[in-house]
C-alpha cells in the first residue's frame, strides 16, 4: 500500500540521497555556528557598551564563543 504523504521509491528504500544528506548537514551546522557567533557578538556588544569600549571589539567575543563552541563540540 502506498503512503499518501510521499510516493514509494522504485527500490523500496526510504533513505535520502547523498546530496540531500550533505546539504542538510551543511545547513544545520551553519545555522548552529551562526547562532553561536551572534550570541557571543551580542554579549560582547553589551560589555563594550557598558565599559565604553569601541564596538569592534565585540567581534572578538563572537570569535571567542565560536572557538569554545567548536572545541567543546569536537570533544
Amino acid at each position: 500500500m502506498q503512503k499518501d504523504d510521499k510516493p514509494d521509491r522504485p527500490d523500496g528504500s526510504d533513505k535520502q540521497g547523498f546530496l540531500a544528506t550533505l546539504l542538510q548537514g551543511l545547513i544545520r551546522d551553519t545555522i548552529g555556528l551562526l547562532i553561536t557567533f551572534l550570541i557571543g557578538t551580542g554579549a560582547g556588544a553589551i560589555i563594550c557598551l557598558y565599559l565604553g569600549a569601541p564596538l569592534i571589539y565585540s567581534l572578538l567575543g563572537g570569535i571567542l564563543v565560536l572557538a569554545v563552541y567548536v572545541a567543546w563540540d569536537r570533544l
